[in-house]
């Protein structure tokens, strides 16, 4: 990276001056990063404050992924249960905290329940249901936050 020449005060910068060093740590999030909150009041580690994974599925027929972030795979395990497979797993089941929202078309909205849960460090599972009955929705969402391995 070339700097501009400068005249200043007098003094006459003409020569070029060029950057041949690499630059470390300038905009970097490490692990330890942390972040003012909204208020001021408190912070919060902004590597463990994010998503590291989640996806939105229609689950009525084939199962398709509308988008996703690490998610690898989605297996269809039951009627209104998915099993979503994570490209970079979790360090533990402990450290996974997955959740779940669903609903089958616009005017239903919030008719249906659903749960969320842990099968492994690199697998969680979504499931919907509509009273007691488990049922396959066109809109599953879900979110996992935790700490990858």
């Amino acid at each position: 990276m070339a700097l501009s020449k400068i005249i200043a005060e007098g003094i006459d910068l003409t020569d070029t001056f060029a950057f041949t060093g690499t630059v470390t740590g300038a905009g970097e999030i490490t692990a330890s990063t942390t972040a003012p909150s909204e208020g001021g009041a408190a912070t919060t580690n902004v590597v463990q404050g994010l998503a590291k994974a989640w996806m939105s599925l229609d689950a009525t027929g084939t199962i398709a992924v509308r988008d996703s972030f690490n998610i690898s795979s989605v297996t269809d395990a039951a009627v209104g249960s998915q099993e979503p497979s994570v490209t970079n797993v979790f360090s533990s089941l402990d450290s996974m905290a997955p959740t779940a929202g669903s609903w089958n078309n616009l005017s239903s909205a919030g008719k249906y329940g659903n749960a969320a849960g842990v099968s492994s460090s690199s697998k969680y599972w979504v499931g919907s249901f509509w009273s007691t009955t488990s049922y396959d929705v066109n809109y599953n969402l879900s979110t996992v936050h935790g700490d990858l391995a």
